[in-house]
């Protein structure tokens, strides 16, 4: 299992992306936290995932966080230019 802090602003196509990931991977999660952004504008997820779960998600949803450690969490993620 992996790490990941996943963000997401409300109203754009990948929070879509992150809740129909969530649902459809949820009963694999060793953990997922409730919504921990305010819901209106942002949602903020913890996660401990497998590798292939992770690598389903766009890598513009992954934060750095003392949680995860790296906004890179997902294996092959895109994103070298630090932008999150």
């Amino acid at each position: 299992m992996q790490r990941a802090t996943i963000c997401v602003d409300v109203g754009i196509p990948e929070q879509a992306a992150v809740m129909a990931w969530l649902d459809r991977w949820r009963s694999s999660l060793a953990f997922v936290s409730d919504n921990e952004g305010c819901g209106c504008c942002v949602d903020i997820y913890r996660v401990e995932a497998p590798p292939e779960a992770l690598a389903e998600l766009p890598p513009a949803v992954f934060a750095i966080s003392e949680w995860s450690g790296s906004a890179n969490a997902a294996p092959d993620a895109a994103a070298t230019d630090g932008s999150v």
